[in-house]
């Protein structure tokens, strides 16, 4: 049995001793990753305010420091938020539902970028890029990513997004926003998780 993985430049609350199997990207990779990608995207939209939108809730650090490097980059933008989810547990429904009060009407004639945790399957983007194209009726439509898993059968894949931070192998993975049962969003860090993690009862937490 492999010992729980812990190094001390990884901080983490003390309850998630064991969670891990490994690191998959550190914060300090993360963070300049995401400067790549902002220069992209100020490369294709310079100009223009794109709408970027957020999907809840896992792409919320990944959204706030794009942003950040976007004005860094003196590059306007717009913001809304859409919530959208096909997961239990670690498996996927395949079943998407769509929340949020996005104004459709903000949409038109306008250059979007849905920003994104992960792309699996795609089966929540899938749903979500034709949603906005009909009904937001944009100029145009784009997905930022900050992880595209690689997925044992490349024909599972029911989206591919244009911008990309890394392409990472078929594991499950928490931290940075990804969450097990609504953990493990408070990280940094983004880890494998371990047995021990998957098995831990959240509601020892909330007592």
């Amino acid at each position: 049995m492999n010992a729980p993985f812990f190094h001390p430049q990884h901080i983490y609350p003390e309850e998630y001793d064991g969670h891990f199997d490994s690191l998959m990207l550190s914060s300090k990779v993360i963070q300049n990753r995401i400067k790549q990608l902002a220069a992209l995207l100020n490369q294709d939209y310079k100009g223009n305010r794109p709408v970027l939108i957020c999907t809840l809730k896992g792409a919320c650090p990944f959204f706030q420091h794009l942003l950040d490097a976007l004005q860094d980059l003196r590059q306007g933008y717009d913001v809304e938020f859409i919530r959208a989810s096909s997961y239990n547990g670690r498996s996927s429904t395949g079943n998407v539902e769509i929340m949020g009060e996005l104004s459709m009407k903000d949409l038109e004639g306008r250059h979007v970028v849905v920003t994104e945790d992960i792309v699996d399957t795609g089966t929540t983007l899938s749903m979500i890029v034709p949603f906005l194209q009909k009904e937001g009726k944009p100029a145009s439509i784009q997905v930022c990513t900050l992880l595209d898993k690689r997925l044992p059968e490349p024909d599972d894949k029911n989206f591919e997004a244009k911008y990309v931070g890394f392409s990472i192998p078929n594991h499950f993975i928490i931290g940075y926003g990804l969450d097990y049962n609504e953990l493990y969003r408070d990280l940094k860090d983004i880890f494998v998780i371990s047995q021990r993690g998957i098995d831990f009862e959240a509601a020892k937490l909330h007592k």
